[in-house]
């Protein structure tokens, strides 16, 4: 069923692709692409929702303020003003599901192809006679340095895909200095709920994928980077920069005091 409803299509999209680039590394782009864009319904209630967050913000950090040594009263009032502006901080779980459940079926896509010892073998997946390989044909699995079926040798993907998943978690963050002062004055500090998942948001992932960086191939580490680069982009479209502002706000005070 996995490998029917999943892995199939997107082993023959790659095949598809690949026929048409005669490189694995910019079909694999071009399929991020593909993919991302087909998900724009799926992901942009997620945007909107991270900027509702941020919208009312004010009225958290009044909670936060009045209430700062009643974590209880505070985390009563924060749900029903999430009610009250239609906000469910679960709403992302699902979208973040997705993008697992889709690199694991890339990731098995890709393995599929590329370690396969017998490449004729591989023509039982594929759906059309026009896409299948034929005998002694060689994959072209390089691209720029790299060789789609092993790890990147100097990490380089890796530690773009970090950092770019860092600047998305923190674009889709709301950002406010009176919600982190009040934080830091009520016993705990780091206790509010809201405040500590955005933090382990931001650390987590690129930590994660910075491990996956290491073992997987570089062909599912440059999908997973293209993705993110995609969803910069898309948020600064729907929503702007997001929790990035305060850092573009004094990169442009910078550039003005020059």
């Amino acid at each position: 069923m996995w490998n029917t409803i999943l892995i199939n299509p997107i082993f023959n999209l790659l095949i598809g692709l690949y026929r048409l680039t005669g490189n694995l590394g910019v079909s694999i782009i071009f399929f991020t692409i593909v993919a991302k864009t087909i998900l724009i319904p799926v992901t942009i209630p997620q945007i909107k929702m991270a900027k509702k967050q941020r919208d009312i913000q004010p009225e958290l950090d009044k909670i936060k303020q009045k209430f700062k040594y009643d974590k209880k009263k505070q985390a009563e009032l924060q749900m029903e003003l999430f009610k009250k502006h239609g906000i469910n901080p679960g709403a992302g779980c699902f979208t973040t599901i997705i993008t697992f459940v889709l690199m694991i079926a890339i990731y098995r896509a890709i393995t599929t192809l590329t370690m396969a010892t017998d490449i004729i073998a591989l023509n039982d997946r594929i759906y059309f006679e026009g896409l299948k390989f034929f005998s002694g044909e060689n994959l072209a699995t390089k691209f720029l340095y790299l060789d789609m079926t092993k790890p990147d040798p100097l990490l380089i993907v890796t530690v773009l895909t970090v950092v770019s998943q860092f600047l998305a978690t923190k674009m889709i963050s709301p950002y406010s200095k009176t919600a982190t002062k009040a934080v830091k004055k009520t016993p705990g500090q780091a206790d509010d709920i809201m405040q500590a998942m955005q933090k382990q948001n931001q650390y987590v992932m690129p930590i994660m994928f910075f491990v996956f960086g290491i073992t997987l191939p570089s062909g599912v580490m440059l999908y997973i980077l293209t993705s993110t680069i995609f969803q910069i982009g898309q948020t600064y479209f729907f929503s702007g920069w997001g929790g990035l502002k305060p850092w573009i706000n004094k990169l442009k005070s910078g550039k003005k005091e020059r």
